[in-house]
Parts: C-alpha cells; structure tokens; sequence
C-alpha cells in the first residue's frame, strides 16, 4: 500500500505488521505519527514499546514477540491496542529469527501490531509477511488527493487549479506541501477560503529554497535536475553571487547539522533556522549518509572547495560566473565518482 492509504486502510482495520520502504523521510514519519495517534497518549506509556535492534542496548526478535504477546493489562494500561516500533537496521536477520517472526504471525497477538521502520536487507523478507508501506516520492495526483481530503476534512475551501499551483511550488514534495498546508489554512481561519493570493503572499519561492533544492540534487546525484533548477534560477535573473553564496551557506549548514551533537533547540537558536528546515536538511543528510558511508567527509571537502573558490572571488581571481560553473561543475563530479562514473 502506499503511505497515503495508510489512514483509509487503518479504518478498515489493523494488520499484524506493517513494514516501511521508500526513501522519502518526511512520509516515513506521517506513516509512524499516523499509527501512533490510533492509540491514546494518556496510553502509550504502556501501549507504545519502541524497539531497537542495533546498538548497544539493542532488542532481539524474540524480545519484541515477546512484546507484542504481552497482554496491555498486565502492564498496568488499559488500551485495547499496542504497538511495537521496531527502529531501521540494515543487516538481514538470521534464519532462526525469520522462522521466529513467520510462526509469530501465522498467530499473531489480537491486540498488538509491530511497525518496521526500515528493514534494508531484510526488506524482501519482511514484504512477505507484513503489509508494505510504500514511502516512495508521492505522484501529482496522490499530492491532490491528499490536500483536497485535507482542506474538505478541515471545512476550507481551495480551487482545483490553487491546489495545483500549492503542489507545483512546493517541488511536489509531500513534507513541504504539509507544512506549507498547514501554514495556509491557519492563516484563512476566519474566511475558510484558500486562494492563490495567499499562496504568492505565504509560501517561499525564494532563492534560498530553489538553492536548497539545487544542493539536494547535486548531493544524490541527480545532475540533470540541478542543472534544471540552476538555469531556472538564471531566467529569473538571480545574480551569480547570490546563487553561490547561497549555495556555499547550504552546504555549511548542511555539515554543522550532521556533525552537531546539541539538541533541537541549540541548534535552532544557533543557526537560526526553524523546525521545518532543520527537518529537512536533516532529510537530506540522512538521505545520503544511507547510499555513500563517505558522505560527511566528502561533505567536508566540498566546504574547502567552497571556500577555496569565495575567496579567489573576493580576491578578484575570478568573477562570479566562473565561480558558479566550477561549484557547480566539482560537486556533479564528486557524486559522478561515488557512483563509479568517471
């Protein structure tokens, strides 16, 4: 099933397992909140049981049946429904504990249901015996679907063409539409009426966005899409200087997440960014660090490179364009090398 029917299929009834594939981080965590609120949270200290099968202090499939088996009761809750959350792994599970979970749920417990957040290499098995949430990029039209749901759930009213305006200027991605939604239907509360007015006066457009979409192209390696958005930027006349100033910003703040130990609100405070953004810069590193265990240290490198370059531009040696082209140029082939492309 994909993410977005996850919460049509719930009110049809809960499966034993659920296992997530895909890659988009943003509908991951929708997939996850969206299980956690069928239960109460005056609940969960009993009925919610995270799980983690790395780690120091990690669990084994036998301890997280044993969870699923324990009765809610006996714990002292009094919920009619569990829920184990099992943490991604990557490696693949032994034969005693696959023949352990496919016994497990040829008679499952009735009132408990074990999330796999992310499986890797016992992707395949897992499919086989649990129902697969698909977290993959969402379509155009599963994107409308959902905002159309959303604001007649909510009371609004939007037009055809202004949801897909809203989902052509958040890149058609799930995490920024729903924030952006979220965003525009506090704002029309008392009128209960979206229109494209209040998406040219709320939601970004600007350089630092589009910029922040070039650099997740180029760090997954996608070249022709961040060659895309670069000449998009350029007919719409942004200088040179702004885009790679920007461009050399985003990397920064891209590599100080990743190597910060702080919490959240350090963090925030420290790089004055909200909690959107941190999310999905965080998405991003995230992203990577799971295709290419060098992600940070080349990271790093194109920071000095970065650096190199700005200041060859303050000293003159080279103009803005050129530093543009040679960011631009050493980061595409940077991702070409990791994936063996010479």
């Amino acid at each position: 099933m994909r993410a977005l029917d996850l919460e049509r299929e719930l009110k049809k009834g809960f499966a034993p397992g659920y296992v997530i594939t895909g890659d988009d981080e943003y509908l991951k965590r929708f997939v996850k909140e969206s299980l956690l609120a069928t239960i109460p949270k005056e609940e969960r200290m009993f009925s919610y049981i995270p799980l983690d099968l790395n780690g120091q202090n990690k669990a084994s499939i036998a301890s997280v049946l044993s969870a699923a088996e324990t009765y809610t009761m006996m714990l002292g809750g009094g919920s009619s429904r569990k829920m184990i959350s099992i943490a991604p792994f990557e490696q693949d599970l032994s034969k005693t504990d696959k023949d352990l979970l496919k016994d497990y749920f040829e008679n499952p417990a009735p009132d408990s249901f074990i999330l796999f957040e992310g499986a890797d290499k016992a992707e395949d098995f897992l499919t086989g015996i649990c129902v697969e949430v698909d977290c993959s990029k969402c379509t155009d039209t599963e994107l409308y679907i959902f905002v159309d749901k959303k604001r007649a759930t909510s009371g609004y009213k939007m037009e055809a063409q202004t949801i897909k305006d809203l989902i052509k200027l958040c890149s058609n991605d799930f995490g920024r539409v729903m924030t952006e939604l979220d965003k525009l239907l506090m704002y029309a509360y008392d009128t209960k009426v979206i229109t494209n007015e209040m998406l040219t006066l709320l939601v970004p457009t600007n350089v630092d966005i589009q910029v922040f979409e070039l650099t997740n192209a180029l760090s997954s390696g996608d070249s022709t899409k961040a060659l895309d958005i670069l000449n998009k930027l350029k007919m719409r006349d942004v200088e040179e200087r702004v885009i790679f100033t920007s461009l050399c910003s985003t990397y920064r703040r891209l590599f100080q997440i990743a190597r910060a130990k702080s919490s959240d609100e350090v963090i925030l405070n420290a790089l004055k960014i909200s909690n959107g953004a941190l999310f999905m810069n965080r998405k991003i590193i995230n992203q990577n660090r799971a295709k290419d265990l060098q992600y940070i240290p080349k990271l790093k490198d194109a920071i000095k490179y970065l650096s190199k370059l700005e200041g060859q531009l303050k000293s003159f040696e080279i103009d803005e364009n050129k530093a543009l082209d040679l960011a631009v140029s050493y980061l595409i082939k940077m991702q070409e090398t990791k994936n063996g492309r010479k």
